[in-house]
């Protein structure tokens, strides 16, 4: 089941986004918190959370910077934040959070239910999606192939980055191109990208959503294309 945690000090818009998103997402299961602190001490296990920014007791990017420390403490892969404020003078501190979207209040209901059903749709495709079991040095790491950005090699060992963490893990580059199948192509002999990551590219490197730059290498090139494209017709379907 989807599960959505809203968090806003404000109750007249804490009633308001749970009314709109049981009217939106009518499946999910919804849970209110008024404050930051009542969210943390809660169980989690939110696949998105709303999140005010200016609250009293603790700022909403506070918030999410404990849950994601948690979070990574204890698996990776975080829930879809939406950040949803009446203040643009926090966007960028908010981006270096990799939130799922920033919205600007007063509300605009239209759109907000634009970006929930793509947060929610993230969600879905995921629930699809089998995780694969890493072995590190030190622990065994429980990850899904859409979570990781890209794979660099890096000696005998190979790292395996996410949006904004990595682990390195005793696997070949062969091994993982394997493994992580089709939507992962191998665009130079230290690098295997995740197509869905890809913001752009030209004929010498690859731009990903996060902001990374990858090699692309020339023999590669017309190969990389026609993978790329084969990718986007399945995605659309």
């Amino acid at each position: 089941m989807l599960r959505i945690a809203i968090c806003d000090d404000d109750p007249h818009m804490l009633s308001r986004l749970s009314a709109l998103c049981k009217k939106i997402l009518p499946e999910a299961e919804v849970t209110e918190y008024i404050s930051g602190v009542d969210l943390l001490s809660g169980n989690g296990g939110f696949e998105i959370i709303l999140m005010d920014v200016r609250m009293e007791e603790m700022d909403g990017l506070d918030v999410i910077k404990r849950l994601q420390s948690r979070a990574q403490e204890k698996f990776p892969g975080r829930p879809c934040v939406i950040f949803i404020t009446a203040y643009d003078d926090y966007v960028f501190e908010a981006l270096d959070l990799f939130p799922f979207h920033y919205l600007l209040k007063p509300l605009d209901e239209e759109k907000f239910a634009k970006v929930l059903k793509l947060a929610a749709g993230k969600y879905r495709k995921k629930e699809k999606e089998e995780a694969i079991l890493f072995h590190t040095k030190n622990n065994h790491l429980r990850l899904y192939p859409s979570d990781i950005y890209f794979v660099e090699s890096n000696l005998r060992k190979v790292i395996i980055n996410m949006e904004n963490e990595h682990f390195e893990i005793y696997y070949t580059m062969a091994e993982l191109e394997k493994l992580l199948g089709s939507a992962f192509f191998r665009c130079h002999r230290g690098y295997l990208v995740n197509l869905d990551k890809i913001r752009s590219y030209d004929r010498e490197s690859i731009k990903l959503t996060n902001g990374s730059s990858l090699i692309l290498s020339k023999t590669k090139y017309a190969e990389f294309v026609d993978a790329y494209m084969h990718y986007l017709a399945l995605e659309e379907g």
